[in-house]
């Protein structure tokens, strides 16, 4: 099977959008257990007793994702010209 490359800003966004979530929570959650291992449960405790803190991280990602996104957008138009 081969693949295809694509023009398309939308796929491209929501491939990005799926990568960066997904690693950014295992990110987030293996440095709470890194923390937690080496003695400091409070990040740990924080992040899973606060209920806001999983839409905050998500926001936050989807940030990032976005501003990826704008600046592909931007230099492929750069690029063109």
């Amino acid at each position: 099977m081969k693949w295809q490359k694509t023009d398309n800003d939308v796929v491209q966004f929501l491939i990005n959008f799926f990568l960066i979530e997904t690693i950014g929570h295992i990110a987030i959650y293996l440095l709470c257990m890194i923390f937690r291992f080496f003695g400091m449960p409070q990040l740990y405790q924080f992040m899973y007793s606060t209920p806001l803190v999983r839409h905050l991280t998500f926001t936050i990602l989807l940030l990032i994702a976005i501003a990826l996104s704008v600046v592909n957008i931007i230099a492929k138009r750069r690029h063109k010209k």
